[in-house]
């Protein structure tokens, strides 16, 4: 190997090192993205090199391993309000990299509770006595479609979220409903005294 050789840069800069805790004046981040694909495992969870530079921290010495922290961001582009925390442990003897998620990090705050069972009383109410609602659409006296985007309406929470809210509100209102007949989807008809 030659001393221009980025992974023999990155020994030479971590041999100089005591074991413990690495500082910023390291270089570690740089020097480590330059041979990155170079240790096995390093593609995991979809990591590259790019992501490694600015963002490594709590980096720390314990030859012949290096290990570090970063932050992941890849749910907060589908509307998470966290980031990963993914843990790494390169080791520079057996050129393998290894890691583990250790938790997640708050990042904005999350959206707030959505009381379901009040939104189905209030909306098993409005069917058993037949009141115009602008969440319900009669299609006769006693049939009746619940439009859900009215109650729950898309955009208001992240999809995860939004899919959740609306699965409880379906299951609270089946429960709230009582005298009519869940026919499909949001769909209800007044049952028959007979039923």
């Amino acid at each position: 190997m030659s001393h221009n050789d980025p992974l023999d840069m990155l020994r030479t800069s971590l041999a100089r090192l005591k074991p413990g805790p690495v500082g910023d004046d390291a270089d570690i981040d740089s020097l480590l993205a330059k041979c990155w694909d170079r240790f096995s495992g390093s593609n995991a969870e979809g990591m590259n090199a790019d992501k490694l530079l600015g963002r490594i921290e709590r980096p720390s010495w314990d030859p012949p391993s290096l290990s570090f922290e970063i932050e992941r961001h890849g749910g907060t582009v589908m509307g998470s309000s966290r980031a990963e925390l993914h843990s790494w442990q390169i080791d520079l003897v057996e050129m393998s990299a290894s890691l583990s998620v250790t938790g997640h990090l708050q990042l904005k705050s999350m959206a707030p509770r959505l009381d379901v069972k009040a939104l189905a009383r209030d909306v098993a109410a409005a069917i058993r006595i037949g009141q115009p609602d602008p969440r319900l659409k009669w299609l006769t006296g006693n049939d009746v479609r619940v439009l859900i985007g009215e109650i729950i309406p898309a955009g208001s929470a992240v999809q995860q979220t939004l899919a959740g809210r609306r699965k409880r509100f379906w299951t609270a209102l089946d429960e709230e409903v009582r005298g009519w007949q869940h026919e499909e989807r949001g769909r209800y008809r007044k049952k028959k005294e007979s039923e």
